[in-house]
């Protein structure tokens, strides 16, 4: 049931899911991610089949139009999920593979993140992003085990049932893998649109960037820097300083959120080399991964550059080179 990422294969996304098959893919082609393992969908689909209860309530929630009903089913589903134990077998292999995960990172001195990874996130046609929740710098075994779990009550959410309604995916597809991974101690992260998508340029970079760990960059608490960046020849066409009000620094249990020093907010995240590195990575990936991703990276003290995760794309209405190749 649980994998490290070295022997994910791509072709592994209905059992791992996106988010964890490109990682492993990213890993494989030589780029620099985090060290991480994966809690298998099966695991997932073995909790839900395994109680009578959810399987009803998901039937009623796919047969249903009654948006008030599904809301007051998807705490029921969290609740249900909440209550669960991990058959021993499974606790016993998350806790053998993830101290083995301790021992190689030095017991990642920020802890690790327990991420989404369903089968259906991270699709060139669906993206589900946003819709499940991660958990930072969590420290021990049993904190583990149940991040694993909020996690995959995070599947049924009230956000993430209306989403699956409204894109007309049916319950019993949601197949929730869980990614374990360290974290990294960021002086700066960002994410990297290989793609302009304002203005749907596939010929240009977008890249947001702010001090300190990604979340509150990702959850929309700040305002980060951006920059736009021409592919051919490679460079910078515009810089938009950001607020940057709040940096997110990592502490025991979850990131602390505290207010960023008046010369930082006053001050580019990111210098013209640093921002040259990061979008030679991002069209690297791209082309590695066949289309147009949306990537979230940091930067550690030591200045190297590391893939958080990256997706395709969505919201292209251009075709990406895998789309192109599909249809010859």
């Amino acid at each position: 049931m649980v994998h490290s990422l070295e022997d994910i294969q791509p072709k592994d996304v209905e059992i791992h899911g996106g988010k964890a098959a490109n990682l492993a893919k990213l890993a494989h082609l030589g780029f620099r991610v985090p060290r991480s393992l994966s809690i298998s969908s099966n695991a997932f689909v073995q909790m839900v089949e395994s109680n009578q209860d959810l399987v009803s309530l998901l039937k009623i929630i796919d047969d249903s139009d009654d948006f008030e009903k599904i809301i007051e089913i998807s705490a029921s589903l969290q609740e249900i999920i909440g209550n669960y134990s991990l058959p021993e077998i499974l606790e016993t292999e998350i806790f053998e593979k993830f101290k083995h995960l301790q021992e190689i990172t030095k017991n990642s001195e920020i802890g690790f993140a327990v991420r989404s990874s369903a089968t259906i996130e991270d699709r060139i046609d669906i993206s589900f992003a946003g819709q499940a929740e991660s958990f930072l710098c969590v420290e021990n075994q049993r904190d583990i085990l149940e991040s694993v779990k909020r996690v995959w009550q995070s599947a049924f959410s009230e956000s993430a049932v209306i989403y699956l309604k409204t894109k007309k995916i049916p319950m019993k597809q949601v197949k929730m893998a869980v990614i374990i991974q360290e974290m990294i101690p960021a002086d700066i992260s960002g994410v990297m649109f290989t793609a302009n998508v304002v203005n749907n340029n596939t010929e240009e970079i977008l890249i947001n960037a702010t001090w300190g760990l990604g979340d509150s960059l990702v959850s929309g608490k700040i305002v980060p820097d951006t920059y736009i960046l021409t592919k051919n020849p490679l460079s910078v066409i515009q810089r938009v300083l950001g607020g940057k009000e709040f940096t997110s620094l990592p502490a025991r249990d979850q990131p602390t959120i505290s207010k960023t020093p008046t010369n930082k907010q006053s001050e580019f995240s990111l210098d013209e080399q640093t921002l040259f590195d990061i979008a030679d990575v991002g069209m690297k990936v791209e082309s590695g991964m066949e289309s147009p991703q949306d990537i979230e990276w940091c930067i550690r003290p030591d200045g190297g550059l590391v893939i958080l995760q990256s997706r395709p794309i969505t919201t292209l209405s251009v075709p990406s080179s895998h789309e192109v190749k599909s249809l010859e």
